[in-house]
């Protein structure tokens, strides 16, 4: 027997779940798929902070029920831990197993269909478009064939659909292995309480001996009877796993009973060339829509999930389902916040070359305000400002290579901006010079600073 909808969800995480919630809303028959049972939905592994601006773009808030926490910034703390910058901007913690939920109720409620517990073993490719998605459900013989008009893939970062269409599609694209953050966490019950101020702040440790390549976090919850405490270290070098960082270096910093743990692999890169081709659509972490710097995807994940399923919804009613009728789909992103990315991702392979000694003497200079770092993580752009200050103290200090590496880092954020934004593609027909002119770009950034992306990922 062939099942049929109008669209088919590959993956029930935040991204899956909002990408089906919104083609239901508008009338369209919606399957998603999930290799977890439906209990076990929203339980994963994660920071759990997302900015509040996130929901103000996207136009709607989750309910309080899900919440465990609010903050009022980030504290970014130096190696020695004597230095802090304060960044303010509101954020949420959520509960994810709860807000998983939720969201599933919702997308249910609209009238999705929930294939739970179903594994996508291959895909059927026809006349050049994605005709249907074979699936095997957990304990049953056989296999269930799923025809649909659209697909979209928002699996994870190692993508069950993705992986499987044509080697020739630009949408097929590998990173490289460093182009991913391995990470570990804990969820723990404190035996006493963080105080103020800290209860109020998701705090970041730059500590590149605890996590290279990465950072270590703590982020309080529960007006600081909780912590989700872990690291998160750059793959594809050698003796790096964050679980035994954490271990050798973190399981002592607080004192608690746990109540969740786990770790993933997060992709840290600026997003996919495109979001879109054919009549598939992908987003979430498996289309990198998350920040390079910092690894928070949740809330940009649920926006590119927005927007591609609203660009499928219109395609869908004008009855053509190609890049073409798609392709808007990847402006809006690029506008909203792939450009940013790309900016970001050239000062992420900056920050991976970095050591305790530079991040030190950053903070301990005051090179860099919280109101300098708001704006990089807003604008995806390194102000001058950070330059003019390293530059006035050159006399006093030794660190002309820093200037330098500065400047360099700067001018690639800016033209790295305007290749995901003034000059991103108009339409798919001037995607593949594109791609070229960004490999070339990125390649020769790499090069200046010596950074080895490695091999490309082995799936």
């Amino acid at each position: 027997m062939v099942y049929r909808y109008d669209v088919v969800v590959i993956g029930a995480g935040v991204a899956g779940l909002n990408a089906s919630w919104v083609l239901a809303k508008k009338g369209y028959s919606v399957a998603l798929v999930e290799s977890k049972p439906r209990e076990k939905i929203g339980d994963r592994a994660c920071g759990d902070a997302i900015g509040l601006h996130h929901f103000k773009e996207l136009g709607w808030m989750p309910p309080a029920k899900v919440l465990n926490g609010k903050y009022k910034g980030v504290k970014i703390v130096s190696p020695s831990e004597k230095y802090e910058i304060y960044v303010y901007g509101e954020g949420i913690s959520v509960d994810s197993h709860k807000f998983g939920q939720w969201m599933l109720k919702r997308a249910l409620d609209s009238g999705i269909e929930l294939l739970d517990k179903h594994s996508l073993i291959n895909i059927v490719v026809k006349d050049d478009v994605v005709e249907s998605v074979l699936l095997k459900e957990f304990g049953k013989p056989g296999l269930r064939e799923v025809k649909a008009k659209a697909f979209i893939d928002a699996s994870g970062a190692r993508p069950a659909l993705r992986l499987k269409l044509p080697s020739n599609w630009p949408i097929a694209e590998k990173p490289y292995i460093t182009d991913y953050n391995l990470a570990y966490r804990e969820v723990l019950r404190l035996e006493k309480p963080i105080g103020e101020p800290d209860k109020h702040f998701a705090i970041i440790y730059l500590n590149t001996d605890i996590a290279p390549g990465g950072y270590w976090w703590l982020f309080p919850k529960k007006d600081g009877e909780l912590v989700n405490i872990g690291l998160g270290v750059i793959w594809g070098r050698e003796g790096y796993n964050p679980r035994h960082n954490y271990f050798r270096y973190l399981k002592d910093r607080v004192k608690g009973r746990i109540v969740h743990r786990g770790g993933g692999i997060v992709p840290t890169r600026r997003p996919m060339p495109t979001l879109v081709w054919r009549n598939v659509g992908v987003v979430g972490d498996a289309a990198y829509t998350v920040n390079p710097v910092h690894g928070g995807g949740r809330g940009s994940s649920m926006l590119a999930a927005d927007i591609v399923a609203k660009y499928i919804a219109n395609a869908l009613e004008k009855g053509e389902v190609n890049e073409y009728t798609l392709w808007g789909a990847n402006i809006e992103y690029m506008k909203a916040y792939g450009s940013k990315q790309a900016g970001l991702d050239i000062l992420r392979m900056f920050m991976q070359k970095l050591g305790n000694e530079d991040y030190e003497f950053i903070m301990e200079k005051k090179l860099v305000s919280g109101e300098a770092v708001y704006d990089i993580g807003t604008k995806g752009g390194l102000r001058e400002e950070i330059v003019r200050s390293l530059r006035a103290m050159i006399a006093l200090i030794s660190k002309p290579s820093l200037l330098n590496k500065l400047r360099i880092v700067k001018n690639y954020m800016e033209h790295a901006r305007k290749l995901y934004l003034d000059q991103y593609p108009r339409d798919p027909d001037m995607l593949k010079q594109w791609m070229k002119d960004v490999e070339e770009f990125f390649n020769k950034y790499r090069a200046i600073i010596g950074f080895d992306p490695g091999p490309k990922v082995p799936w």
